[in-house]
């Protein structure tokens, strides 16, 4: 990420889920797929594609970063795929 100085940052794609949450918490898949959790995070600077994750998320790890409208108030999303 270039936000001036030059270094590595844990970046996350710029989405819908953002004015549900503020950026304080996203879903983060699990491993198998088969559902998402919902996560506190801290956000730092971002540029237009991509937010700088301070804390809460680990390299690698999927999260969900579309819209949340339609998720409501819940802790834990079952995934279903098509």
């Amino acid at each position: 990420m270039e936000l001036g100085e030059s270094q590595n940052s844990l970046l996350l794609s710029k989405g819908g889920f953002f004015p549900s949450t503020g950026g304080q918490w996203v879903y983060v898949v699990d491993k198998d797929e088969k559902q998402a959790v919902k996560r506190q995070i801290t956000l730092g600077r971002q540029n237009p594609r991509f937010y700088e994750v301070l804390n809460g998320l680990q390299d690698g790890e999927k999260v969900i970063v579309s819209s949340y409208d339609n998720f409501g108030n819940v802790d834990k999303l079952i995934l279903r795929k098509k």
